[in-house]
This record gives C-alpha cells, structure tokens and sequence, in this order.
C-alpha cells in the first residue's frame, strides 16, 4: 500500500512539475495582471459586441470590430519600468507554451526585446505582442491578410493606455 501511495505521489507531482511552462497565454497573464506597477487594460468580446451594435460608426470598423473577442494589454509602470518590463517578458516566456504558435518577428537591441507570436485556430485566430515595453494579446476571427485590421487593433490598445 506505501507503494502504492509514493508512486501515485511521484506521479501527481511529476505531472504538477510538467505543468510549468505549459500555461496558455490568459493563465501565464494572471501572473502579472494584478501587480502594483503595472497598467492592465481588457476587452472582452461582449463589448465587442455592443460596440459593433453602435449605430453611429461606419460599416467599416463594424465588421472589424465584429471580428475581435479578446483584447488584453499589460504595461510596466513606474520608477523600474524597464526592469519589470524584462520581469513581465520573462514570466510569459517561461510560463507560457509557445510552440503552437508562430514567431512571425523579432526585434532585439540593448534596450528593448519584441517578439510577434501568431496561432490560427479552427474558430478565432490568437496574437500575441512581446516586449519589455508591453505585452498585447488578441483573440479574433482577424488574419495578418489585412494588416490595416492588426494597426487598428494597436490603436485601441494604445488609446487605451494613453500611449
């Protein structure tokens, strides 16, 4: 029976330890979301919704606004921005299974770290924006197809933020 018990234990924690690294990109963002010195901004796709449903924007960003779910941005804040910045950026890298996805850029210096993640799924295709300055996440039916689509999401998100 001890037996019994230590392998199931060294199996639960084997499986726990496998775990790491495997979260997807909401879960690894739950690390960093809540933190004192960093601005957090989402929209979810209700709104979305109710803002395709407006009556007095054009035809045009109606049907792309119909076409986002998800939008989340986090941005480090504060006396150490750039510190927490390259905390924020290796929490996802660590934290978040990126093999599904395709790296589609990335861009290093001495100051900065960006990198353009993209997954095409069945039913909404994810985005994800690295960098030690912030980092931006989408969901939605939008394709690279139409990049104007990306640069308009960009503009929301740094509306948002004040940027």
């Amino acid at each position: 029976m001890k037996t019994k018990f230590i392998i199931f234990f060294m199996f639960v924690s084997f499986i726990a330890l496998a775990q790491n690294g495997n979260k997807n990109i909401d879960q690894a963002l739950k690390l960093i979301d809540n933190r004192e010195n960093a601005s957090y901004f989402e929209v979810t796709k209700d709104m979305f919704q109710m803002l395709s449903d407006t009556r007095d924007i054009s035809p045009e960003f109606k049907e792309y606004i119909s076409k986002l779910h998800k939008l989340k941005m986090i941005q480090p804040t504060g006396e150490k921005q750039r510190e927490l910045g390259e905390e924020f950026y290796k929490i996802i890298l660590a934290n978040t299974n990126l093999s599904e996805y395709t790296r589609l850029m990335t861009q290093r210096d001495q100051h900065s770290k960006l990198s353009f993640y993209k997954k095409e799924g069945k039913n909404e295709n994810e985005f994800l924006l690295l960098s030690n300055n912030m980092i931006i996440y989408i969901t939605g039916t939008l394709d690279l197809k139409s990049i104007h689509e990306f640069e308009q999401v960009i503009k929301i998100a740094g509306n948002a933020v004040g940027m």
